[in-house]
């Protein structure tokens, strides 16, 4: 049986703000897979992801996708290939109903807009039980952060780029995520301490300390 083919490759890649300046991250990844990320504070894991996301260049190396590499003049096509999910979460709107499409009210994808009942699915699969309408500010740390993964569900892109997506989760969301995200045709890289979250992944890379 053979290996399915990568779609998804970094090589040698540094973003120039890594504590171990040996540190650079060389990986393919195919839908399925799930690269994580750890590291201690202030060893640059949140930089790397940053490059990833084209939201700062690279100092070295480059990224892979689909056979294409990343550049200058391709990034408002790999822009629509990633759902980036910062560890502060995005809110960007009042209730709930405009959260979820807030990517379609920016212009940010080409999909038509999903329907009141494809968000009200996509709030159950994460166990989020308010209405449409609920306003968002009353919201807990746990549930924005369960709410953009649920903008990132109706988004369906294939790449998901998450930095501490756990980090205000109790245990059972946690392991509800872990178990949906295997569920998912998706490239996923993520940044997390969460030991759990960790092992639930295909592929590691430690940046810093090595002894962590």
């Amino acid at each position: 049986m053979t290996a399915p083919k990568a779609t998804l490759q970094f090589h040698q890649l540094r973003s120039g703000y890594e504590a171990d300046k040996t540190s650079a991250l060389t990986e393919a990844l195919s839908q399925g897979q799930h690269l994580a990320i750890k590291g201690a504070s202030g060893s640059g894991k949140t930089s790397l992801l940053r490059v990833m996301c084209a939201l700062q260049p690279a100092q070295h190396g480059h990224i892979d996708y689909q056979q294409h590499t990343i550049s200058v003049q391709n990034l408002p096509w790999w822009r629509r290939q990633f759902c980036y999910l910062p560890q502060e979460p995005v809110m960007g709107a009042n209730t709930i109903a405009e959260v979820l499409r807030l990517p379609w009210s920016l212009q940010a994808t080409d999909k038509p807009s999903p329907s009141d009942e494809a968000c009200q699915t996509a709030l159950a699969s994460l166990n989020i039980q308010h209405n449409m309408n609920h306003d968002v500010d009353t919201l807990s740390g746990g549930e924005k952060q369960r709410l953009a993964i649920t903008r990132a569900l109706l988004l369906d892109r294939p790449v998901w780029l998450m930095d501490e997506p756990t980090s205000a989760l109790d245990a059972k969301s946690r392991d509800s995520l872990m178990t949906l995200l295997k569920t998912l045709p998706i490239i996923a890289v993520s940044i997390s301490h969460d030991p759990e979250w960790m092992r639930a992944a295909s592929h590691t890379f430690v940046l810093g300390d090595h002894h962590e």
